[in-house]
């Protein structure tokens, strides 16, 4: 399951097609793979007896059944949910496990880790485990074997289909969650408050980037609110970061894939908000993904198409990528001394409202924090009342 691309020649496009049997049932039922009993067990066991345990999720949980699955598990044993590297939603972001993105802290004490369909799940270079950490590795392909350079370690190996791994689980945990274990409720009362700071920390960091300009994170939390009460999805290339955003629903949250994507965002949004215009679809990227997207043809499409969508541009007038890849690497260079990025300048930056404006789209070119949540807002009730596409350009910090 996941991206397909068809393509006819358009003498076949153009030709008559039959229209018998297009509602009888397919032909080709999908297969489900489905996990071991005995290693969902062995599973089970490690969680349930582990003083620390931790669960790391990057591509969600696979259905709505499996998010409800995986946030009844953490609640009832108390068990840490960070999304790093998230591309999909795998926990509510205000749910009291959700623990951020950042697993450091958790990683550091972790005595078992469940890792659910992660790519990688936390950073060799700078996270270390615990000797004798447990680690369990489930999702369709676990141990993503086509990636020859990937080597984190799996003492369980659960090759089944995401939501269906973690229901699995949950029948054999739930049972045990009536009575939970003196060291779950102890767990408890240590972790909860530390993950509450967390969260804590994030929004009055994201609440503190106000200002002339304001950093991406302010633009985050003043989205969040903006959405607040509507079933919403939002996609992110290099735009809104999820820390910020209180975010409840299973689909409500798409990062472009680690595979690569500048210009996935845009697109994306305008295939979602077709498949189901009636939730709403919040584009964010970065000035650079703007660019790359082609996005004359995506307003363009949105126009034609009717979708209401909204599109937010987080300019840095900048490669910001680029620049925090430098960083990463050359702490102590000289393009870090000089703080001169070679490569990475959009300057002068274009006025990206214009673009969208030659679509009929809505748009606003906000400079100043204070007057951002309100002009989101505003955005948000246009697409919504008048189905159209609306474009919300904030010029941030570098």
């Amino acid at each position: 399951r996941g991206p397909v691309y068809v393509s006819l020649p358009r003498e076949t496009l153009c030709q008559p097609c039959p229209t018998d049997g297009l509602s009888d049932p397919p032909r080709l039922a999908p297969a489900r793979a489905f996990p071991d009993p005995d290693a969902v067990a062995e599973a089970a066991r490690i969680l349930m007896e582990a003083e620390r345990p931790l669960i790391i999720a990057q591509r969600g949980a696979g259905s709505a059944e499996g998010f409800a699955a995986l946030a009844r598990i953490a609640e009832a044993f108390a068990i840490p949910v960070c999304q790093y590297w998230a591309i999909q939603l795998a926990i509510a972001t205000d749910h009291e496990m959700a623990a951020g993105a950042d697993p450091a802290s958790f990683l550091a004490e972790a005595d078992a880790i469940l890792v659910i369909d992660s790519l990688a799940p936390w950073s060799p270079e700078i996270h270390e485990l615990k000797p004798g950490c447990r680690v369990i590795q489930l999702g369709e392909d676990p141990l993503y074997a086509r990636f020859p350079v990937r080597h984190f370690r799996s003492d369980v190996t659960l090759a089944c289909d995401t939501a269906t791994g973690i229901l699995a689980l949950a029948e054999v945990m739930d049972p045990y969650a009536r009575a939970p274990a003196e060291r779950c409720e102890s767990r408890h009362k240590a972790v909860a408050p530390q993950i509450a700071r967390l969260r804590d920390d994030t929004l009055s960091r994201a609440a503190a980037g106000n200002g002339k300009p304001p950093t991406k994170e302010f633009v985050s939390l003043c989205l969040s609110n903006a959405i607040a009460g509507r079933s919403a999805r939002v996609l992110s290339e290099l735009g809104c970061p999820l820390g910020p955003l209180t975010l409840t629903e299973p689909g409500s949250w798409f990062q472009e894939p680690h595979s690569g994507g500048l210009g996935w965002c845009f697109p994306a949004a305008l295939g979602m908000a077709l498949a189901d215009p009636e939730r709403l679809t919040v584009a964010t990227m970065g000035d650079g993904s703007y660019i790359f997207a082609n996005p004359a043809a995506c307003h363009q499409i949105a126009e034609a198409l009717e979708l209401p969508v909204l599109v937010v541009v987080v300019n840095n007038a900048e490669w910001g990528a680029v620049r925090h890849s430098v960083l990463g690497i050359y702490p102590e260079g000289y393009a870090a001394k000089t703080n001169t990025m070679p490569l990475t300048s959009l300057s002068p930056t274009p006025d990206f409202t214009r673009i969208a404006e030659a679509s009929r789209a809505w748009t606003a070119l906000v400079t100043d924090g204070a007057e951002l949540e309100e002009t989101l807002k505003r955005a948000v009730r246009i697409v919504e009342s008048e189905r159209r596409q609306a474009l919300v350009e904030v010029r941030v910090r570098p």
